[in-house]
Protein backbone atom coordinates (compact mmCIF):
# COMPACT_ATOMS: atom_id res chain seq x y z
CA UNK A 1 0.00 0.00 0.00
CA UNK A 2 1.06 3.20 -1.15
CA UNK A 3 0.51 5.68 1.93
CA UNK A 4 1.95 9.03 0.32
CA UNK A 5 2.43 9.51 -3.42
CA UNK A 6 5.10 11.72 -4.92
CA UNK A 7 4.27 15.53 -5.27
CA UNK A 8 1.56 15.31 -2.96
CA UNK A 9 1.42 17.71 0.75
CA UNK A 10 -0.64 14.63 2.34
CA UNK A 11 -1.65 11.09 2.09
CA UNK A 12 -5.40 10.21 1.55
CA UNK A 13 -4.78 7.29 3.60
CA UNK A 14 -6.12 7.05 6.99
CA UNK A 15 -5.40 5.64 9.86
CA UNK A 16 -8.20 3.22 9.28
CA UNK A 17 -6.99 1.70 6.31
CA UNK A 18 -4.09 0.43 7.94
CA UNK A 19 -6.54 -2.15 9.95
CA UNK A 20 -7.03 -3.85 6.44
CA UNK A 21 -10.84 -5.08 5.44
CA UNK A 22 -12.34 -7.95 7.60
CA UNK A 23 -15.07 -8.04 10.60
CA UNK A 24 -12.67 -7.31 13.02
CA UNK A 25 -10.97 -4.00 11.24
CA UNK A 26 -14.50 -2.53 11.07
CA UNK A 27 -15.42 -3.31 14.55
CA UNK A 28 -12.57 -1.87 16.26
CA UNK A 29 -12.90 1.06 13.99
CA UNK A 30 -16.28 1.84 14.88
CA UNK A 31 -15.04 1.29 18.48
CA UNK A 32 -12.74 3.80 18.44
CA UNK A 33 -15.14 6.66 16.97
CA UNK A 34 -17.37 6.01 19.46
CA UNK A 35 -14.43 6.11 22.55
CA UNK A 36 -12.99 9.23 20.97
CA UNK A 37 -16.23 10.90 20.02
CA UNK A 38 -19.06 11.29 22.73
CA UNK A 39 -21.82 12.31 20.12
CA UNK A 40 -21.19 9.16 18.21
CA UNK A 41 -21.29 7.11 21.52
CA UNK A 42 -24.59 8.92 22.36
CA UNK A 43 -25.75 8.53 18.70
CA UNK A 44 -25.63 5.10 18.44
CA UNK A 45 -27.12 4.14 21.72
CA UNK A 46 -30.13 6.37 21.15
CA UNK A 47 -30.50 4.37 17.88
CA UNK A 48 -31.00 1.43 20.04
CA UNK A 49 -32.60 2.84 22.27
CA UNK A 50 -30.75 3.51 25.65
CA UNK A 51 -32.36 6.12 26.70
CA UNK A 52 -28.86 8.17 28.19
CA UNK A 53 -28.52 11.92 27.98
CA UNK A 54 -25.30 12.67 26.41
CA UNK A 55 -23.80 14.45 29.38
CA UNK A 56 -19.99 14.55 31.03
CA UNK A 57 -21.19 12.16 33.69
CA UNK A 58 -22.87 9.76 31.65
CA UNK A 59 -19.54 10.15 28.97
CA UNK A 60 -17.21 9.48 32.15
CA UNK A 61 -19.07 6.90 33.32
CA UNK A 62 -18.97 4.55 29.90
CA UNK A 63 -16.56 2.04 29.27
CA UNK A 64 -16.14 0.97 25.55
CA UNK A 65 -14.01 -2.52 24.85
CA UNK A 66 -13.41 -4.42 22.21
CA UNK A 67 -12.70 -8.31 22.12
CA UNK A 68 -13.95 -9.04 25.57
CA UNK A 69 -13.49 -12.22 27.18
CA UNK A 70 -15.96 -14.34 29.18
CA UNK A 71 -17.18 -17.62 29.33
CA UNK A 72 -19.64 -17.38 26.69
CA UNK A 73 -16.89 -16.13 24.30
CA UNK A 74 -15.43 -13.16 22.68
CA UNK A 75 -17.51 -10.00 21.96
CA UNK A 76 -16.48 -7.87 19.37
CA UNK A 77 -17.40 -4.67 21.30
CA UNK A 78 -19.10 -4.14 24.61
CA UNK A 79 -20.50 -0.39 25.75
CA UNK A 80 -21.02 -0.42 29.82
CA UNK A 81 -22.26 2.10 32.19
CA UNK A 82 -22.48 0.45 35.69
CA UNK A 83 -25.69 2.07 37.10
CA UNK A 84 -27.39 2.41 33.75
CA UNK A 85 -26.50 0.23 30.56
CA UNK A 86 -24.96 -2.83 29.10
CA UNK A 87 -24.67 -3.11 25.47
CA UNK A 88 -22.83 -6.21 23.66
CA UNK A 89 -22.27 -5.26 19.84
CA UNK A 90 -21.42 -7.94 17.53
CA UNK A 91 -20.47 -6.99 13.76
CA UNK A 92 -20.41 -8.69 10.36
CA UNK A 93 -19.23 -7.62 6.70
CA UNK A 94 -20.17 -8.84 3.80
CA UNK A 95 -22.97 -11.90 3.59
CA UNK A 96 -21.77 -12.56 7.19
CA UNK A 97 -25.02 -13.92 9.03
CA UNK A 98 -26.29 -14.12 12.69
CA UNK A 99 -26.83 -17.52 14.22
CA UNK A 100 -25.36 -18.84 17.46
CA UNK A 101 -24.40 -15.70 18.55
CA UNK A 102 -28.50 -14.63 18.65
CA UNK A 103 -28.29 -16.17 22.15
CA UNK A 104 -24.72 -16.57 22.95
CA UNK A 105 -23.85 -13.92 24.85
CA UNK A 106 -27.24 -13.53 26.66
CA UNK A 107 -25.60 -14.79 29.83
CA UNK A 108 -22.95 -12.05 29.98
CA UNK A 109 -25.18 -9.48 30.38
CA UNK A 110 -24.37 -6.90 33.73
CA UNK A 111 -27.64 -6.97 36.14
CA UNK A 112 -28.40 -2.87 34.83
CA UNK A 113 -31.81 -1.76 33.78
CA UNK A 114 -31.08 -1.03 30.13
CA UNK A 115 -29.09 -4.14 28.14
CA UNK A 116 -29.30 -3.99 24.64
CA UNK A 117 -27.56 -7.25 22.22
CA UNK A 118 -26.55 -5.42 18.79
CA UNK A 119 -25.85 -7.34 15.55
CA UNK A 120 -24.27 -4.79 12.90
CA UNK A 121 -24.55 -6.42 9.38
CA UNK A 122 -24.08 -5.67 5.73
CA UNK A 123 -27.30 -7.14 5.08
CA UNK A 124 -30.71 -5.63 6.17
CA UNK A 125 -31.99 -8.08 8.86
CA UNK A 126 -35.17 -7.24 10.46
CA UNK A 127 -35.10 -10.29 13.24
CA UNK A 128 -36.59 -8.54 16.44
CA UNK A 129 -36.33 -10.57 19.47
CA UNK A 130 -36.63 -10.10 23.85
CA UNK A 131 -34.99 -12.61 25.94
CA UNK A 132 -35.28 -12.34 29.95
CA UNK A 133 -35.28 -8.68 29.69
CA UNK A 134 -32.64 -7.98 26.63
CA UNK A 135 -33.12 -6.04 23.91
CA UNK A 136 -32.07 -7.40 20.58
CA UNK A 137 -31.63 -5.22 17.65
CA UNK A 138 -30.52 -5.46 14.24
CA UNK A 139 -28.83 -2.51 12.07
CA UNK A 140 -26.91 -2.43 9.17
CA UNK A 141 -23.97 -0.38 8.86
CA UNK A 142 -26.11 1.91 6.68
CA UNK A 143 -28.12 2.08 9.91
CA UNK A 144 -25.12 3.49 11.30
CA UNK A 145 -23.52 5.75 8.44
CA UNK A 146 -27.01 7.04 8.09
CA UNK A 147 -27.83 8.05 11.60
CA UNK A 148 -23.93 9.66 11.82
CA UNK A 149 -24.97 11.51 8.99
CA UNK A 150 -27.97 12.44 10.42
CA UNK A 151 -26.18 13.88 13.44
CA UNK A 152 -23.33 15.67 11.26
CA UNK A 153 -20.76 13.64 12.43
CA UNK A 154 -19.24 14.12 9.35
CA UNK A 155 -17.67 17.70 10.87
CA UNK A 156 -15.51 16.02 13.08
CA UNK A 157 -12.66 14.27 11.59
CA UNK A 158 -12.02 11.11 13.41
CA UNK A 159 -15.62 10.09 12.65
CA UNK A 160 -15.69 11.44 8.77
CA UNK A 161 -12.49 9.18 8.17
CA UNK A 162 -14.38 5.84 9.56
CA UNK A 163 -17.30 7.29 7.62
CA UNK A 164 -15.09 7.02 4.36
CA UNK A 165 -13.49 3.86 5.36
CA UNK A 166 -16.51 1.98 6.14
CA UNK A 167 -18.05 3.18 2.41
CA UNK A 168 -14.98 2.97 0.43
CA UNK A 169 -13.66 -0.55 2.07
CA UNK A 170 -16.51 -2.51 2.48
CA UNK A 171 -18.36 -1.26 -1.28
CA UNK A 172 -21.61 -0.56 0.77
CA UNK A 173 -24.95 -0.69 -0.84
CA UNK A 174 -27.88 1.52 0.91
CA UNK A 175 -31.24 0.54 0.92
CA UNK A 176 -32.36 3.44 -0.98
CA UNK A 177 -33.44 2.65 -4.51
CA UNK A 178 -33.61 5.41 -6.61
CA UNK A 179 -32.38 8.77 -5.75
CA UNK A 180 -33.67 11.98 -8.06
CA UNK A 181 -32.24 15.12 -8.28
CA UNK A 182 -31.72 18.14 -10.17
CA UNK A 183 -29.75 18.14 -12.86
CA UNK A 184 -29.65 21.96 -14.81
CA UNK A 185 -25.54 23.10 -14.74
CA UNK A 186 -24.32 22.59 -18.15
CA UNK A 187 -20.91 21.16 -17.15
CA UNK A 188 -23.15 18.57 -14.97
CA UNK A 189 -25.22 17.20 -17.32
CA UNK A 190 -22.15 17.12 -19.70
CA UNK A 191 -20.63 14.86 -16.79
CA UNK A 192 -23.57 13.15 -16.52
CA UNK A 193 -24.65 12.45 -20.13
CA UNK A 194 -20.61 12.04 -22.03
CA UNK A 195 -19.27 10.19 -18.87
CA UNK A 196 -21.95 8.31 -16.79
CA UNK A 197 -20.62 10.35 -13.36
CA UNK A 198 -22.75 12.55 -11.57
CA UNK A 199 -21.20 14.58 -8.84
CA UNK A 200 -22.69 15.95 -5.85
CA UNK A 201 -21.55 17.46 -2.14
CA UNK A 202 -19.98 15.42 0.17
CA UNK A 203 -22.73 12.47 1.28
CA UNK A 204 -22.96 8.98 2.69
CA UNK A 205 -24.94 6.21 1.57
CA UNK A 206 -25.40 4.48 -1.80
CA UNK A 207 -28.82 4.44 -3.64
CA UNK A 208 -29.13 1.56 -6.44
CA UNK A 209 -30.01 4.08 -9.27
CA UNK A 210 -30.35 7.58 -9.68
CA UNK A 211 -32.48 9.32 -11.78
CA UNK A 212 -31.32 13.20 -13.29
CA UNK A 213 -34.37 15.63 -13.01
CA UNK A 214 -33.77 18.53 -15.87
CA UNK A 215 -34.39 21.56 -15.04
CA UNK A 216 -34.41 22.74 -18.74
CA UNK A 217 -33.50 21.93 -21.85
CA UNK A 218 -29.69 22.42 -21.95
CA UNK A 219 -28.78 19.95 -24.85
CA UNK A 220 -30.79 19.22 -27.56
CA UNK A 221 -30.81 15.66 -27.21
CA UNK A 222 -31.90 15.72 -23.77
CA UNK A 223 -35.64 16.11 -22.70
CA UNK A 224 -36.63 18.11 -19.76
CA UNK A 225 -38.01 16.11 -16.59
CA UNK A 226 -37.10 13.05 -15.69
CA UNK A 227 -36.58 10.35 -18.62
CA UNK A 228 -33.74 7.99 -17.47
CA UNK A 229 -32.58 5.83 -14.73
CA UNK A 230 -29.08 4.70 -14.48
CA UNK A 231 -27.50 1.72 -12.00
CA UNK A 232 -24.54 3.13 -9.70
CA UNK A 233 -21.58 1.35 -9.47
CA UNK A 234 -19.86 2.41 -7.43
CA UNK A 235 -19.53 5.80 -4.80
CA UNK A 236 -16.36 7.39 -4.00
CA UNK A 237 -15.42 10.66 -2.41
CA UNK A 238 -12.39 12.45 -3.06
CA UNK A 239 -10.29 15.37 -4.46
CA UNK A 240 -10.61 15.10 -8.23
CA UNK A 241 -6.98 15.99 -8.26
CA UNK A 242 -6.42 13.04 -6.58
CA UNK A 243 -8.24 10.55 -9.14
CA UNK A 244 -5.44 8.67 -9.84
CA UNK A 245 -4.92 7.05 -6.71
CA UNK A 246 -7.85 6.35 -6.25
CA UNK A 247 -7.70 3.93 -9.62
CA UNK A 248 -7.44 0.19 -7.80
CA UNK A 249 -11.19 1.34 -6.10
CA UNK A 250 -12.90 2.73 -9.48
CA UNK A 251 -11.78 -0.36 -11.37
CA UNK A 252 -13.20 -2.99 -8.81
CA UNK A 253 -16.33 -0.93 -9.89
CA UNK A 254 -16.69 -2.74 -13.49
CA UNK A 255 -14.70 -4.98 -15.86
CA UNK A 256 -14.32 -2.79 -19.04
CA UNK A 257 -11.50 -0.78 -18.91
CA UNK A 258 -13.05 1.93 -21.01
CA UNK A 259 -15.34 2.42 -18.43
CA UNK A 260 -12.62 3.50 -16.06
CA UNK A 261 -11.33 5.88 -18.56
CA UNK A 262 -14.68 7.78 -19.30
CA UNK A 263 -15.10 7.66 -15.14
CA UNK A 264 -11.70 9.38 -14.65
CA UNK A 265 -12.35 12.44 -17.62
CA UNK A 266 -15.59 12.33 -15.68
CA UNK A 267 -14.01 13.43 -12.64
CA UNK A 268 -11.52 15.61 -13.88
CA UNK A 269 -14.20 17.90 -15.77
CA UNK A 270 -13.50 21.09 -14.30
CA UNK A 271 -11.60 24.21 -13.16
CA UNK A 272 -8.43 24.49 -10.56
CA UNK A 273 -10.84 25.30 -7.64
CA UNK A 274 -13.38 22.40 -8.50
CA UNK A 275 -10.14 20.00 -8.73
CA UNK A 276 -9.16 21.18 -5.15
CA UNK A 277 -12.42 20.36 -3.31
CA UNK A 278 -13.95 17.17 -2.34
CA UNK A 279 -16.86 15.71 -3.65
CA UNK A 280 -18.64 12.93 -3.80
CA UNK A 281 -18.60 10.85 -7.19
CA UNK A 282 -21.68 8.25 -8.55
CA UNK A 283 -19.80 5.99 -10.97
CA UNK A 284 -22.77 5.30 -13.04
CA UNK A 285 -23.69 2.43 -15.80
CA UNK A 286 -25.76 2.68 -19.19
CA UNK A 287 -28.44 5.01 -18.62
CA UNK A 288 -32.33 3.14 -19.78
CA UNK A 289 -34.62 5.91 -21.18
CA UNK A 290 -38.64 5.83 -19.29
CA UNK A 291 -41.15 4.33 -21.58
CA UNK A 292 -42.43 8.14 -20.62
CA UNK A 293 -41.35 10.94 -19.62
CA UNK A 294 -41.98 11.96 -15.51
CA UNK A 295 -42.36 15.10 -14.36
CA UNK A 296 -43.07 16.79 -10.60
CA UNK A 297 -46.41 16.59 -8.56
CA UNK A 298 -47.75 20.55 -9.96
CA UNK A 299 -51.29 19.83 -8.21
CA UNK A 300 -51.57 22.12 -5.17
CA UNK A 301 -53.48 19.54 -3.05
CA UNK A 302 -52.40 18.63 0.25
CA UNK A 303 -49.46 16.04 0.82
CA UNK A 304 -48.34 16.69 -2.54
CA UNK A 305 -45.74 14.92 -4.02
CA UNK A 306 -45.93 12.47 -1.29
CA UNK A 307 -44.08 9.44 -2.46
CA UNK A 308 -42.96 11.21 -5.11
CA UNK A 309 -41.55 14.88 -6.15
CA UNK A 310 -42.64 18.31 -5.79
CA UNK A 311 -41.30 21.88 -6.28
CA UNK A 312 -37.30 22.30 -5.53
CA UNK A 313 -36.34 17.94 -4.97
CA UNK A 314 -34.31 18.23 -1.24
CA UNK A 315 -30.92 16.88 -1.18
CA UNK A 316 -31.24 12.67 -0.93
CA UNK A 317 -34.64 12.43 -2.51
CA UNK A 318 -34.69 8.93 -2.93
CA UNK A 319 -38.30 7.07 -4.23
CA UNK A 320 -39.02 3.65 -4.41
CA UNK A 321 -38.69 0.73 -7.88
CA UNK A 322 -43.06 0.79 -6.65
CA UNK A 323 -43.56 4.60 -6.82
CA UNK A 324 -41.92 5.11 -9.86
CA UNK A 325 -44.15 1.98 -11.65
CA UNK A 326 -46.93 3.24 -10.40
CA UNK A 327 -46.31 7.03 -12.11
CA UNK A 328 -45.52 5.36 -15.47
CA UNK A 329 -48.77 3.48 -15.39
CA UNK A 330 -50.87 6.59 -14.41
CA UNK A 331 -48.58 8.66 -17.19
CA UNK A 332 -49.50 5.88 -19.94
CA UNK A 333 -53.20 5.85 -18.82
CA UNK A 334 -53.80 9.83 -19.15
Amino acid sequence: MILKHPERVTSHVSQFDLLGNDEKALSKAFAYVLAKNRRALFTFLHQIGIPGRDTDNNYLATKVEIEHVSPEGRTDIEIFNRKSYHVIVECKVDSGRVYAQRTQYLGSFQDVPDRVMCFITQERDTNKEKHDGITTHHLSWLDILGAFDEARLQTDAIARQFMLYAIRTYKMKAQKEILVQDLGKPIEVERWKDYSVYKRDVTFGTPLYFAPYFTQRVDANIGRAMEYLSPVLGVLTLRPCEIDEYAADIESFTDSAERVKKWIKGVALGDADYQKAEHTFYFLGEPVRLPCRLQKDGTRKKGRGKNWIAGMIPKNRCVTFADLVKRLGDNQKG
